[in-house]
């Protein structure tokens, strides 16, 4: 079957200037953690917010208070041939991610944008063996974007 995979990415005015890869390479990266997880149809918008935005989708969707990393949403019901989804990403809280783990920016944006897919993906982290899985993965498909992989 042919893959089709449309990835869009967004990034708002408030953090234009704090994107640390460009949309290419964010939307080609996606794809192969889509097609390497299963998923040969979909539509993802991939959105780069800050902390304020990120903050108010936690409270409206998860009833959650405080700015969180990402959040990934599917929008197409189960049945639906082809999935789309939305994966918005606080840049701020990636930076400051970044520099509480001791990583560089960009690597810790592609580990949250992947963390996003997983979820897409089918993915959850709600046991401690999926949450070893959906890590163990994130960093071998961060560490191949990297050129660290085999």
């Amino acid at each position: 079957m042919e893959k089709r995979i449309n990835v869009d990415v967004y990034v708002s005015d408030e953090v234009a200037g704090l994107v640390p890869i460009d949309g290419d390479s964010v939307s080609s990266f996606a794809y192969s953690v889509l097609t390497s997880n299963g998923i040969d149809s979909c539509s993802v918008n991939i959105v780069f917010i800050n902390d304020t935005a990120i903050a108010e989708m936690n409270v409206q969707y998860r009833q959650k208070e405080g700015a969180t990393d990402v959040l990934a949403f599917i929008l197409s019901e189960g049945g639906d041939e082809t999935l789309e989804g939305e994966v918005y990403i606080s840049l701020e809280r990636a930076k400051a991610q970044a520099t509480e783990f001791g990583v560089p920016f960009p690597e810790e944006t592609m580990r949250l944008v992947t963390h996003g897919l997983l979820h897409l993906a089918g993915m959850t982290h709600d046991k401690d063996e999926d949450l070893e899985t959906m890590t163990a993965t994130t960093e071998k498909l961060v560490d191949e974007f990297f050129g660290r992989g085999a």
